[in-house]
């Protein structure tokens, strides 16, 4: 796990180098422009999905948690707002009239919503919402980072920082396409965002797991 984190932050530098070498081979903008912000709106689109269907998103990701089997065997383990209802698990749910649901989920709902609310303004229609500067840029990254750390968060901070997390991939993408201006690197970058993607799964579900595999009430 630490050698995919080494990999994220090596991975993110890798970008700010990018966009910055002056033999780039440009890109027709308005081409590029219809191609970029029309990948990052399915990988938008296909979060918000995720936050709706999260089980099968689950089982795209991670190998079968035990709890699930514990489940099944005794019918004990109730699931609440994406999570077991244990108390272990509080801090991964917030209320909403009355309903216990998912904070990192809505969080990522929400950000998914704005970021495409953003990507259509600067891709579609052509404002400049995200400026060309290298350190609009570096704010983007270091927000996608701080997202990466959301299993140290509970309750609204976790909303708080899921949302920050997919707001900073737009900012990092609409970032690097405007100093870039190459299809290449834009490409290069909305890779990246889904191997980040995948990160952020795998470092909630092993969170989850340990949670599990310390408290095992669930199992006695």
């Amino acid at each position: 796990m630490a050698f995919l984190i080494a990999v994220s932050i090596v991975g993110l530098a890798l970008v700010n180098v990018l966009v910055l070498q002056p033999n780039l081979e440009h890109f027709q903008p308005s081409l590029r422009h219809d191609i970029v912000g029309s990948l990052y709106s399915i990988i938008c689109v296909l979060g918000i999905a995720a936050v709706f269907y999260p089980a099968k998103c689950t089982g795209l990701f991670q190998k079968q948690n035990p709890l699930s089997q514990a489940s099944g065997d005794s019918g004990s383990v109730q699931i609440s707002g994406h999570h077991p209802d244990c108390q272990k698990f509080s801090g991964n749910r917030i209320r909403i009239n009355g309903r216990e649901v998912c904070a990192a989920c809505n969080g990522l709902l929400v950000g998914a919503i704005l970021a495409l609310v953003g990507c259509a303004l600067q891709f579609f229609v052509g404002l400049n919402v995200v400026s060309a500067s290298v350190w609009v840029l570096v704010l983007g990254e270091v927000c996608i980072v701080l997202g990466l750390t959301q299993i140290k968060f509970a309750g609204y901070g976790k909303v708080l920082v899921n949302v920050v997390f997919v707001l900073g991939s737009f900012v990092a993408l609409a970032g690097a396409d405007v100093l870039g201006q190459s299809l290449l690197v834009d490409i290069y970058v909305l890779g990246l965002i889904m191997f980040l993607l995948w990160l952020r799964i795998l470092l909630s579900d092993r969170n989850n797991r340990r949670i599990c595999q310390t408290c095992r009430l669930c199992f006695q």
